[in-house]
């Protein structure tokens, strides 16, 4: 039997709520880089990085490891930049998994 799991409506919907989770994550990341709390970035970065390959999100587990890595660096640059291409690839990924009510 070829079960397909990313195709399961149930696995579908954990997706989703990973997804607004890290929506909301995102906006503590954001407030977190104004006030430079690297160690809250820090674990962002690692929690992504270990999350999002479960999910099938490949690219949230590199961004992950490289925010995470900026942020032990505290290189504000690379976090900037991580985070941005974080955010897109997130936008993607809820548009991807919306629902179709």
């Amino acid at each position: 039997m070829n079960f397909d799991l990313f195709n399961d409506p149930e696995f579908q919907e954990l997706i989703r709520k990973y997804l607004d989770y890290l929506q909301k994550e995102l906006d503590r990341l954001k407030k977190a880089i104004q006030h430079s709390n690297f160690l809250e970035i820090r674990q962002f970065g690692h929690n992504l990085k270990g999350t999002g390959g479960g999910y099938g999100f490949d690219e949230f587990t590199k961004l992950g490891g490289k925010i995470n890595l900026a942020a032990r660096e505290e290189d504000i640059t690379l976090i900037e930049s991580s985070v941005s291409e974080f955010e897109s690839e997130l936008a993607k990924a809820i548009q991807k998994y919306k629902r179709a009510d």
